[in-house]
């Protein structure tokens, strides 16, 4: 099957998109791994292809390049409305189609959710607002998130988001519907379907809207933040749920994942000071009380097990819905391989990433101009105090309170140290919240 692209104008089609990261490195060649012309009304087709860009140094990478071929060159097939049905159509439809090198293969989930009634033709909507993927809502209750940038391997967020539809109870999130994933030697996941959440506003935003109001926090919020606490809870249970699926059954918690763990983060703690230092000398004379947190870790017994996580859990990763929390995107952290956002791990880092993101919403609104409140303490407080009694006696935990401190201390520092880096790199004016967090922790006694 010859692809109908024209390959020399790739280079500066991607350049020009604003999913593609590639745009600061040179493009040595672009080849296509996979494709297939698909039909569109009215005797217009368009070509949904996967390429390889190579570059003149660095990894080559993979992208979903849906594309129609004009007298003026390559056109973004998603600029046309049909395009976008004729994708959803393949998901819920359950097509199999034919590729140059494999099949596409839509999948639609029968469950509850699943058995929802659609008009036809079926309305649908592209989103602006992102930059990475592309997102389409379907008759406003579905949306459908076409992945750009493509990794091989089981995608982290189609195998959770199906786990949790068709193995669990668990609902406090957009649950998911369907997916279309690509067969051979370009196998990857092509797009997810999602239950649509309208009016919905994302937890970031919530939760400085409260931290703005006032130099305390008020008692329903602290509740809300319960009910938090107890949907991270949660889903940690219904992760811990299985039996029977390798992928997601608990293992025990090893002294060799504790002394693993615990030098990472010491040679993470490393590297960073190193980083930082030029701006921050004071971090010099934290090292060693900062390493002594890291190298507790190793010390313990080992107690709880190793379980599936979030892997990237923050305010903007939830959802306040109908007065309702809803966790979303279990991508993981986009800078690890599939391999190892798949990986088990003790679920405290998912609390320790959530307890992070209190101390950046009060250093928010003081970069704002709000005035130091009573706000970081009582929002961990209160979200401990939900998840804590949601999970307790829970076998993925530790079994005491000092062993659960020390683990949690460790993995919040193990998050200041890569928010240092990530600060350094992208938003310098903003290092300063984790600095001056590595400057305040306590060493518990």
């Amino acid at each position: 099957m010859t692809t109908p692209i024209d390959l020399t104008k790739l280079p500066d089609y991607l350049r020009n998109q604003r999913w593609f990261a590639g745009k600061a490195w040179p493009i040595k060649s672009v080849q296509p791994v996979d494709h297939v012309p698909l039909p569109l009304p009215g005797g217009r087709s368009f070509t949904l292809a996967v390429v390889e860009v190579v570059y003149d140094f660095g990894h080559p990478a993979r992208y979903l390049v849906p594309v129609i071929s004009t007298s003026e060159g390559i056109q973004d097939a998603f600029d046309d409305v049909e395009v976008l049905r004729v994708l959803f159509g393949i998901v819920r439809e359950k097509r199999e189609i034919p590729t140059a090198s494999g099949k596409l293969v839509g999948e639609w989930l029968d469950t509850p959710e699943g058995r929802i009634a659609l008009p036809s033709p079926v309305p649908v909507r592209r989103l602006q607002v992102e930059q990475s993927n592309t997102s389409v809502v379907v008759a406003e209750k579905v949306i459908l998130k076409v992945i750009r940038k493509l990794e091989p391997g089981i995608n982290p967020e189609y195998e959770v988001g199906r786990y949790l539809a068709t193995r669990t109870s668990f609902r406090a999130t957009p649950t998911l519907l369907g997916s279309l994933q690509s067969e051979g030697p370009a196998g990857s996941t092509l797009a997810v379907a999602h239950r649509y959440i309208p009016n919905a506003t994302d937890g970031w935003r919530y939760t400085l809207d409260h931290f703005r109001r006032d130099s305390r926090l008020t008692e329903p919020f602290l509740g809300e933040l319960r009910v938090l606490g107890q949907r991270l809870g949660e889903l940690h249970l219904a992760f811990a749920s299985s039996t029977d699926d390798p992928a997601f059954t608990p293992e025990p918690l090893l002294t060799e994942d504790l002394q693993r763990w615990s030098a990472s983060i010491v040679g993470e703690l490393g590297v960073t000071l190193n980083d930082a230092l030029g701006q921050f000398p004071e971090l010099e004379g934290r090292r060693e009380a900062l390493i002594g947190i890291a190298k507790r870790l190793a010390q313990v017994s080992p107690s709880g097990q190793k379980i599936r996580i979030h892997g990237d859990l923050h305010l903007g990763q939830v959802l306040r819905a109908e007065e309702n929390w809803l966790i979303f995107d279990f991508e993981g952290e986009p800078g690890r391989s599939f391999t190892q956002r798949r990986e088990k791990y003790s679920p405290l880092r998912d609390v320790a990433g959530m307890l992070r993101s209190f101390d950046y919403a009060e250093a928010t609104v003081q970069l704002e101009g709000q005035p130091p409140g009573e706000r970081v303490q009582p929002a961990r407080r209160s979200f401990l105090e939900g998840y804590r009694t949601t999970t307790r006696g829970a076998a993925f935990l530790p079994q005491d309170d000092a062993t659960f401190n020390v683990m949690l201390d460790a993995f919040e520092l193990e998050k200041m140290l890569y928010e240092v880096r990530y600060e350094l790199q992208n938003r310098p004016d903003w290092v300063r919240i984790p600095v001056q967090a590595l400057m305040k922790m306590e060493v518990r006694k």
